[in-house]
């Protein structure tokens, strides 16, 4: 799957657009058409690429932080009634009734804002790409006529797309065709042809009628512009479910906290294979979805969209003992599979003794909801200290050094090396955390092996019988410049129950 990115700088860091942020993709495509139409009408090449544009899903937007002013500035102006004071100037100020309101969006002009469009199939793409990148070459202005702007485009893979908006600095807008969030306006079928008849109606929109020596004008309104609502950075749904015992009825029964990857792989490849038998047509779906995957083991699905199983420790209370009694699952609104059925897949599903082949638990739907405002999630409000419960995976680049255990003492780190290894972990957190959708600036990063509670685990205990080297497991404290939202997973192994935080006072 390729993608196109098409980028928007604007001469200064003002934006007088009305409406929503960011700027919706639906502005976007009508600057690519007012651009091309300076030098005349469309080519049918041109045409043919912009149809193909509107035929493609909502794309990704990121966009640079804006405030607005606070009131704005107010202008006053005449109402065009002057033929009420017979056109005579010393008596406009009783006419000049009409107010307007300039209230921009404020931001950093070095950033761009970028809309990442995705085409499922690569010879649509070649067609296009080239179209759109002359159509972007040819924009001027973004919003309003006052917000001159030049823009460009960028071929990318699909493995290049997060790279390029984890390496953005503002803030990433993801659509949600089913969800409620940011309603912004996006191109559909038709609506090229929309603008263009809304342009000629335009220059007829008033037509004048004699009836004897009168003349009577008649004004007729063009016709509105077609585009549909999507909404974009729509919350997830989430089912909460309890490990129970399969005899005794609500008897809940505690998992090892160190045991958590093997839980969430239990519990996944379960699910995986109920839904393959119920829906045997959907496997695909069903691998991006949980494994994010294709059938063959190709990478081929954003991780934002896949369904994430997060088991959550006891937590709550100094004596609490961290063992696993509930498991949440997270549906991200533009999931390819209904919410019902991924509740449905999980819901009764059973745990076995690997020894004994024998249930030890069985996943059992919740009611105790307040239990997950212990890790943010459902607060009214955010949290700027976070706290890892499960060590967080951090790319190699993090990894510690290791230590032959007979030659302890000869290769003992020094505390240069120490404080070397820390720093880089340090770095391996911005991106972990960018990564996980927190975008806001860090204020202070802490990173060490040891837990940072009494009932906790050490970071090696949580490698064994996993994937992951023991060396590149941290636990890790941060506080953020502003608040945000749990749940709050971070490090390659967030999708298998590792790099799980909680908030702190």
């Amino acid at each position: 799957m390729a993608a196109l990115a098409i980028f928007v700088r604007l001469h200064e860091g003002r934006y007088h657009g009305r409406g929503e942020w960011p700027p919706a993709p639906w502005r976007l495509f009508q600057a690519l058409v007012a651009g091309a139409g300076l030098s005349g009408a469309l080519t049918p090449e041109e045409r043919d690429a912009l149809k193909r544009l509107e035929r493609l899903p909502a794309p990704i937007i990121a966009a640079p932080r804006a405030r607005r002013i606070g009131r704005g500035v107010r202008f006053y102006m005449p109402n065009n009634d002057s033929d009420r004071i017979r056109g005579e100037p010393s008596k406009f100020a009783a006419i000049r009734t009409a107010v307007k309101i300039v209230q921009p969006w404020l931001f950093d002009e070095t950033v761009a804002f970028v809309y990442v469009w995705r085409f499922d199939e690569s010879s649509e793409f070649q067609q296009a790409s080239a179209i759109l990148a002359s159509l972007a070459d040819r924009l001027y202005q973004f919003g309003r006529g006052i917000d001159m702007a030049w823009a460009w485009t960028e071929a990318l893979e699909e493995s290049e797309i997060e790279k390029l908006l984890a390496e953005h600095p503002g803030e990433i807008f993801r659509p949600s065709e089913k969800g409620k969030g940011v309603q912004l306006s996006v191109p559909c079928p038709g609506s090229l042809e929309s603008l263009e008849r809304r342009y000629r109606a335009f220059g007829e929109r008033f037509s004048y009628h004699r009836a004897g020596r009168t003349a009577r004008v008649v004004f007729r309104q063009p016709p509105k512009a077609q585009f549909r609502l999507v909404a974009y950075n729509s919350p997830p749904s989430w089912h909460l479910f309890e490990l129970c015992h399969p005899a005794a009825e609500g008897e809940r029964v505690p998992w090892p906290l160190e045991k958590v990857y093997r839980l969430v792989v239990e519990l996944r490849d379960a699910a995986i294979q109920r839904l393959k038998r119920a829906v045997p047509s959907r496997a695909a779906d069903i691998d991006r979805v949980l494994l994010g995957r294709k059938p063959d083991g190709s990478n081929d699905y954003p991780p934002e969209q896949r369904v994430r199983i997060v088991p959550l420790p006891s937590i709550g209370h100094p004596h609490a003992d961290r063992a696993i009694r509930r498991v949440l699952v997270v549906i991200p609104p533009g999931c390819l599979l209904r919410p019902e059925d991924i509740q449905w897949a999980f819901s009764g599903l059973e745990i076995f003794d690997p020894k004994t082949v024998e249930a030890v638990a069985t996943l059992v739907p919740s009611h105790a909801e307040n239990f997950v405002r212990h890790y943010g999630i459902a607060q009214p409000r955010g949290y700027r200290v976070w706290r890892t419960v499960t060590p967080a995976v951090l790319p190699e680049s993090a990894r510690r050094r290791r230590i032959e255990p007979a030659r302890w003492s000869e290769e003992a780190k020094s505390a240069e090396e120490r404080l070397l290894e820390q720093r880089r972990a340090g770095a391996a957190v911005c991106h972990a955390l960018r990564h996980a959708g927190v975008r806001c600036g860090i204020n202070g990063i802490r990173v060490q092996k040891e837990p940072f509670e009494g009932k906790g685990r050490r970071v090696e205990e949580f490698a064994e019988g996993t994937r992951f080297d023991k060396h590149r497991l941290w636990h890790i404290a941060v506080e953020l410049r502003e608040p945000v939202e749990g749940p709050l997973l971070i490090g390659d192994g967030r999708f298998l129950g590792l790099g799980l935080m909680a908030p702190c006072e």
